[in-house]
Parts: C-alpha cells; sequence; structure tokens
C-alpha cells in the first residue's frame, strides 16, 4: 500500500507535465478562428458558382467534388501570432470528361485558374528544353511554372502548375508575363561539358515575368538527389550538400526585377548567366570539393605532429591517431567572390563522429590551431569546412585523440 502511495504522486507529476506540453504545442499550431472559419465558408459559397460558369464556358460543362478555401498566415511576419485567416483563393476539386483536376479561384477578382493541361505543357516544355539546347536527354528533368498572381499571398511552392484557361504549351507559357519558369536538368556523371552550354538559345525573346534554368552534374548515382531542388526563392545550388552531391551547375535567369524608383517589377532583357564546376578530392580519410573558379589547391600527405598542446584545453595534450596529415595549398583567384559560396568543404564518413580533427593555419610567423570535433552530422556525411580571406593560405588537418 505505501508502495502505491509512494508511485501515484510521480505518475500524476508526468501526466500533469505531459498535459502541459500538448497544450504548449497546440498552442503553437497555426489554425483558424471562428471569424476566420465563416469567412472561409462563405468564399466557398462565393466560389461555387464562379467555378461552374468557369467549366460550363471553358469546358462545355463539369462536376464539382469539393472546394477548399486556402488558407494564409502570418506567422513569417515581423509579429507572428501563429493563427491562420482565409484567403480570397478557394481550390475546387472538379471533373470534366472524366478526367479530375484542380482549379483556384479569387473570389475578389473572379479570376480562376487550373491545371488541367499541366501534363501537356510539362512535357513540352522538358521537349523543349532539349531541344533548344541541343543537349543529351537529362537523367531527370523536374518542370514547375508559378503564378505571380499567387506569389504575395499564398506562396508559389504550394501551388505549381496552374495557369490561365487555354495554356497548352511552351509557346503560350513564353507570351504570357503571368509566369514564373522552372527547369532544373539532372545529370549523373555526365562527361558533357557544361561550360560551353549557350543557354541563350532557351529563352524567348519575348517579355516573359521569369523564366529560370539550370543544368546540374551529380557526382554518382548514390549521390543523387530526387526530390525537387527547387524553390521559387532560391535557385543557386550552393551549400554543404550541393558541394557533396553536384560536379557542375549551370544557371541562368531571364526575367523581372524590382526597380526602386517605380516600385515596380520591369523586365530586364539580358540573361544573368553562372557556370561552376566542383572538383572533389579523397585524402586520409577527408574528401574535399571546392569551387575551382575561386580556389587553386594542392593537396600533399605529410607526416603529423606527434604532439599538441592546447593551452585553452587546460593544457590538454593531443595526439596524432594515425601519424599522417593532409597539407592544403590554397590560392584565392577571384578579387570579388560576392554572392559565392567561397568555402572549401571538407566531408568525413559518419562512422568519424565524435573524432577530432586539429586544423593548423600555417601564416609566415606563427601557426593558428583550431579544434574540430565530427558532429556536424547529416544522414549521409558529417561535414566542416576552410575559407581564407588571404590571397594565399596554407592548412594542415589531421586526427588526433586526446589523452
Amino acid at each position: 500500500m505505501d508502495r502505491m502511495n509512494g508511485v501515484k504522486p510521480d505518475v500524476s507529476k508526468r501526466k500533469v507535465v505531459y498535459i502541459f506540453i500538448i497544450l504548449c504545442l497546440l498552442s503553437l499550431t497555426a489554425c483558424m478562428s471562428r471569424e476566420e472559419r465563416e469567412k472561409a465558408n462563405n468564399n466557398e459559397a462565393l466560389a461555387k458558382p464562379i467555378v461552374q460558369e468557369y467549366l460550363q464556358l471553358n469546358y462545355g460543362s463539369g462536376e464539382i467534388k469539393s472546394l477548399n478555401c486556402l488558407e494564409i498566415s502570418n506567422s513569417g511576419s515581423a509579429v507572428p501570432n501563429f493563427n491562420n485567416y482565409a484567403s480570397p483563393y478557394v481550390k475546387a476539386l472538379v471533373i470534366v470528361d472524366e478526367k479530375e483536376f484542380s482549379a483556384i479561384i479569387n473570389v475578389e477578382t473572379g479570376q480562376c485558374y487550373d491545371n488541367y493541361n499541366e501534363g501537356l505543357v510539362v512535357e513540352d516544355l522538358k521537349n523543349y528544353v532539349v531541344s533548344s539546347l541541343s543537349i543529351p536527354d537529362p537523367y531527370e528533368m523536374e518542370v514547375h511554372y508559378y503564378l505571380k498572381d499567387f506569389r504575395d499571398m499564398l506562396g508559389d511552392s504550394h501551388y505549381a502548375n496552374f495557369t490561365e484557361y487555354g495554356i497548352s504549351s511552351v509557346e503560350d507559357l513564353f507570351k504570357n508575363d503571368q509566369y514564373q519558369i522552372y527547369v532544373v536538368c539532372k545529370y549523373i556523371a555526365s562527361d558533357m561539358d557544361f561550360g560551353s552550354v549557350d543557354t541563350k538559345s532557351f529563352f524567348p525573346e519575348s517579355e516573359v515575368s521569369d523564366v529560370n534554368l539550370a543544368l546540374i552534374n551529380f557526382r554518382s548515382k548514390d549521390r543523387y538527389i530526387s526530390d525537387d531542388m527547387v524553390a521559387p526563392d532560391y535557385f543557386y545550388f550552393e551549400g554543404d550538400q550541393h558541394f557533396y552531391s553536384l560536379s557542375d551547375v549551370v544557371t541562368a535567369h531571364k526575367g523581372e526585377k524590382y526597380d526602386f524608383e517605380s516600385e515596380n517589377y520591369v523586365y530586364d532583357d539580358s540573361i544573368k548567366y553562372n557556370y561552376a564546376h566542383y572538383p572533389s578530392k579523397s585524402i586520409n580519410g577527408i574528401e574535399f570539393a571546392w569551387n575551382d573558379s575561386v580556389y587553386a589547391l594542392d593537396f600533399e600527405v605529410v607526416p603529423a605532429e606527434k604532439e599538441l598542446e592546447k593551452q585553452y584545453y587546460s593544457g590538454a595534450t593531443f595526439y596524432s591517431t594515425n601519424e599522417i596529415a593532409v597539407s592544403i595549398e590554397c590560392t584565392s583567384l577571384l578579387d570579388n567572390t560576392d554572392g559565392i559560396d567561397k568555402r572549401i568543404y571538407c566531408y568525413f564518413d559518419k562512422a568519424l563522429q565524435n573524432s577530432q580533427v586539429i586544423v593548423t593555419e600555417n601564416n609566415d610567423n606563427q601557426k593558428n590551431y583550431e579544434i574540430w570535433t565530427l558532429d556536424w552530422k547529416t544522414d549521409s556525411y558529417i561535414y566542416r569546412w576552410l575559407y581564407t580571406y588571404d590571397k594565399k593560405a596554407s592548412f594542415t588537418l589531421g586526427f588526433y585523440e586526446r589523452k
């Protein structure tokens, strides 16, 4: 009996803690107020006759299976409150001649968009890319196009490949200034000369809101990324994952830019082009990857310093685990690297987690040491990076353990 009395308070305390945590999580979960839910229901009611008229006018007839008012959140605003609000957009699931597709309606303007021709447009875009650039068929191709009308309120990435009625080809898209278009051609260990591909032949002469093209070459099939790699506001393919996975990246963009004087978007006829090659080298358990337009690197295996004393580790002594180290002589090739990732990535097998690497920066008059504990891990690898602001720099990396 005493034992049971001793357990009950602890169990009750745990239950109270669990309930408190659940309530806190629920309070952070975005939801609609009753007023916003009523507004959403009203928007769905307003959308129904608009959709019916749209289907009748453009497709002869059609059935509405469901209507759903799309929610928006201000959680990303300067003062987030984690509440959702009813947008003026309603998404309808419809059927025309046994074909099921979606339409999105703006109940404030009466404007309707649908993805009835998505398959036609995507296939035409894929064929056009290969033929206009005269390149081999990619291993896979990502194609996305987004309506400007959705950009500010809904966020493009969730509502890709909707168009105005009647658009069924690349030519239709290119004649219209309503869209942001993204195409990513993915290759695996291709020997194509990516830097010589003339991307200008892909872009239309007409004014379009945004057209973005990328050609990317994965190092190997085991590093291939099959998921979508494009977010409408991010199209640069840089960072630890891309340096690890990619050996070549071509990006090209033509479209609008924001003009601060007129406070409006204006068309820019120039093509913004960039090509980057990322060599890699594996040596002494470390794989290095870098942008070879930013750095020229020379590698050498050298004897490691057998003992290193680190005063800020209470005078601890670190001992080399394999008596060799990697020496890197680094020469910066660009005077201006604004907007370019200038890191030299160092990748380690996951089995080396919690191992320690001592990085020695070899200056003219002294040596600077940095201890890396290998804990920045992804699903595939552990990574760290080197960088320098100097025209020339020298680093030595070795594995050590503290005793």
